[in-house]
């Protein structure tokens, strides 16, 4: 007999929980990302490092939800024990993202070159994420696999069908 999990367990014909569409993650996180943008026009040091801290953070708000899953619907789960994503967890997760917005703080400066390798590694990084959330059964990108954490809908449950 399999092992079970609270992901693997199966009512009739599938999970305990309803997959977050990859749309509905990207718009999340851009949503997100408007935020970190927002964040970095405060002056000197203080705006870049309110929206790392914003990005590392922000999937262990209440509920594991940060603004842009809030307003979308999703929630980030730990994959141990289906409970909430907590900080550590979330930094963990989007660690990735909090090193590219350093990148770009350290080389975006370099007239030109600067900013265009900062867009290649964005540009990089967001097609890997998006691809292994495309192709991973569950929907895990690289972060939620190291944190072991998926993101869910809240929309509606596997239950309710």
């Amino acid at each position: 007999m399999p092992e079970e999990t609270p992901f693997n367990e199966t009512f009739d014909s599938g999970p305990a929980f309803l997959k977050a569409d990859i749309l509905e993650r990207f718009i999340a996180k851009l949503i997100d990302f408007l935020i970190v943008g927002a964040l970095f026009v405060f002056p000197t040091a203080v705006g870049p490092l309110a929206g790392i801290t914003y990005i590392l953070i922000s999937d262990g708000l209440k509920g594991g939800r940060s603004v842009g899953k809030r307003i979308i619907g999703l929630k980030v789960l730990s994959a141990e024990n289906s409970s909430a994503c907590d900080f550590k967890k979330s930094i963990i997760r989007n660690g990735d993202f909090g090193a590219i917005i350093l990148w770009y703080i350290l080389i975006g400066w370099v007239p030109y070159a600067g900013k265009l390798l900062a867009v290649i590694v964005w540009i990089a990084v967001i097609a890997i994420e998006m691809l292994l959330i495309y192709t991973d059964e569950m929907g895990s990108r690289f972060g939620d696999r190291i944190a072991g954490t998926i993101v869910a809908s809240t929309k509606a449950s596997a239950k309710d069908f």
